[in-house]
């Protein structure tokens, strides 16, 4: 009897080991898809808690960000591509400039929103004693208006030169025995105290002073002044110069200041300006050195104020008369 249990014995244990081995193949074989098998049999061998020995589980959760690249939390979600740029994506590449002139600044041009202005801008025909302007023009209508001095706004009393004087439109039936006629653009028209008057039904209209005619004399209440080193006189609205004959009248010269306009002026409201208009030329409210409200003659872009005298002296070095476009005779005197 006892043989024969040791010999069960021995049977038994054997086919306890080819079970545990068999199992162990199984699990070995099954190990590299779940990494589990060899684990459960060594733990059911020695009574340990598996360890983690399959090669998925030795895998850190998070991949360690390389140099140089970015984490991924940077890329956007998606596939998708990140927004083009106006210009493109590619480094130093520009992208659309704004309207303007590309200064960063929507709309802006050089000379405080006033398109083509440049610094130190001398009208044509201006000489060298004529200082530039350096301010930028006030930009309106298509043209430019340049002024030495800011607007400032203050508010219009025309004024009255003298007791002799007349605004436009005044109607008279005789003038005074010392007016004179001037003759110009086929116009006889008479001269007398800074007035000029045109001939009417029954008498005469004081007129806007016609550039270009000459006078023998200028009221004793005339004013002078100097425009870039040039002497002009000022009267009643209107700007002379001295000529061999007597004074010419002449568009009035850009930049000259004067403190008293006539009445008779025309308000021009130009986009936050307001000029006043006077035979033809342009003037801008501003103060003096002082604090004194008065009116600074504007140049205006091709209208040719200030520039375009009817009357030219000649050359240095070069003799002869300026030329004379009126003619002026003693009222008792015409034939």
């Amino acid at each position: 009897m006892q043989p024969a249990k040791h010999a069960f014995r021995r049977c038994a244990g054997f086919l306890i080991v080819l079970l545990f081995m068999g199992m162990a193949m199984m699990a070995r074989g099954s190990s590299q898809r779940s990494g589990l098998g060899y684990a459960w049999y060594a733990a059911a061998a020695t009574g340990r808690e598996p360890a983690a020995t399959s090669r998925y589980a030795q895998r850190p959760a998070v991949r360690p960000p390389q140099e140089g690249r970015p984490p991924a939390t940077t890329r956007p979600p998606g596939n998708s591509r990140p927004p083009v740029r106006p210009g493109g994506n590619q480094p130093g590449r520009p992208g659309v400039r704004p309207p303007g002139g590309g200064s960063g600044t929507p709309g802006h041009k050089p000379g405080g929103g006033r398109p083509g202005h440049r610094p130190g801008h001398r009208p044509p025909g201006w000489g060298a004693n004529r200082p530039p302007y350096h301010r930028p023009p006030h930009y309106w209508g298509g043209r430019r208006y340049y002024t030495y001095r800011p607007y400032y706004s203050h508010p219009y009393r025309p004024f009255v030169f003298g007791p002799a004087w007349h605004p436009l439109g005044f109607f008279v039936t005789a003038v005074a025995a010392t007016a004179v006629i001037v003759a110009i653009n086929d116009v006889d028209y008479r001269y007398d105290a800074g007035v000029f008057y045109a001939p009417a039904d029954g008498g005469y209209t004081a007129v806007a002073p016609p550039k270009g005619a000459v006078v023998p004399s200028l009221p004793p209440d005339a004013v002078s002044l100097t425009v870039g080193g040039d002497p002009y006189y000022y009267y009643g609205g209107a700007f002379y110069i001295r000529v061999d004959n007597g004074y010419s009248l002449i568009h009035a010269p850009a930049g000259a200041v004067v403190y008293n306009l006539p009445d008779g002026c025309t308000t021009v409201n130009a986009n936050g300006v307001t000029y006043l208009q006077y035979n033809g030329d342009y003037y801008q409210p501003i103060q003096d050195s002082s604090g004194q409200p008065a009116y600074e003659v504007v140049e205006v872009e091709g209208r040719g104020s200030g520039r375009s005298l009817v009357l030219r002296r000649p050359p240095p070095g070069v003799s002869g008369q300026p030329l004379v476009i009126g003619r002026f005779l003693p009222a008792s005197g015409r034939r």
